[in-house]
């Protein structure tokens, strides 16, 4: 870990004038120079290429094969946030909202083997407040368990990285009508499941490549038990039912080893950092 983290004391007193395709490319090598073994992807949706407002289906663009099913009415929106690929676009989960059509897609025996996952997703919340549900609403939600999610109130609302239903490891607050890109990370630290099937880690958040947000979580079996997938601004029920007022862009989830924590997380802040200044 000390020489990873000298590798990036290094490239931010090397680079002056942030380029984003550099800084993209230097991510990637460094997360193929630091991984005993590589990432696994469980999904990532790219709009138009998932779903170009049209059908039932949104594609998988992981190679993952995790397609997700549209619920209620899901609409397609040309706003997307500066850091967003030309001609991309984002979805507007107010109406409608997207569900994988597979299940158990972070079982704890899948994170221990992989020794953590990591959600990565832009958003806007456009202000409403949620009375019903406790003023939940879900951004990327695993079986109702394991979520980003946000508590809304009139004017503000505080996102949280979210554990077993139960906890919210790490929350800030953000503010209406404004585009944040997070990246929630959860490290086992090579721990295994208990014999009570939980997993213990480290919960490790960047909003807007700001500074890491941690703090020690545990994810218990309970989302395994249930048997649900994976929603994207929805609780991951069958119906639209807990959902995000607002828009989504590029979520994606994968399985990530141990190397793959706090040093590739600050370099992700340069992309992110070289992105806004580059807009």
């Amino acid at each position: 870990m000390k020489t990873q983290t000298n590798r990036v004391d290094k490239l931010r007193e090397t680079i002056s004038t942030p380029n984003v395709a550099v800084l993209t490319a230097i991510v990637a090598l460094a997360m193929a120079a630091s991984c005993g073994q590589a990432q696994t992807s469980v999904l990532h949706y790219s709009f138009p290429d998932s779903w170009d407002g049209s059908g039932a289906t949104v594609l998988d663009l992981s190679g993952a094969g995790n397609n997700a099913d549209v619920k209620a009415t899901l609409a397609l929106a040309p706003t997307v946030p500066s850091w967003a690929t030309s001609g991309s676009q984002s979805i507007n989960t107010s109406s409608g909202s997207l569900l994988t059509s597979a299940t158990m897609l972070l079982d704890n025996a899948s994170i221990a083997a992989a020794t953590g996952f990591r959600f990565d997703v832009s958003f806007l919340w456009d202000g409403t407040d949620s009375e019903s549900w406790g003023h939940v609403q879900k951004i990327i939600d695993y079986a109702g368990t394991e979520s980003l999610q946000l508590v809304t109130s009139a004017g503000e609302a505080a996102l949280s990285f979210r554990f077993s239903d139960s906890t919210d490891v790490l929350t800030t607050t953000i503010q209406p009508n404004t585009w944040y890109h997070v990246t929630a990370l959860f490290d086992t630290g090579g721990n295994a499941v208990d014999g009570d099937g939980s997993l213990a880690g480290t919960a490790s958040m960047i909003v807007n490549g700001g500074s890491t947000l941690s703090g020690a979580a545990i994810k218990s079996n309970f989302g395994d038990s249930l048997d649900r997938g994976i929603g994207v601004g929805q609780l991951a029920l069958a119906s639209h039912l807990v959902f995000f007022n607002g828009l989504i862009y590029d979520p994606q989830v994968t399985l990530v080893p141990e190397p793959t924590s706090l040093t590739l997380l600050g370099l992700g802040g340069l992309v992110m950092l070289a992105r806004r200044k580059k807009a």
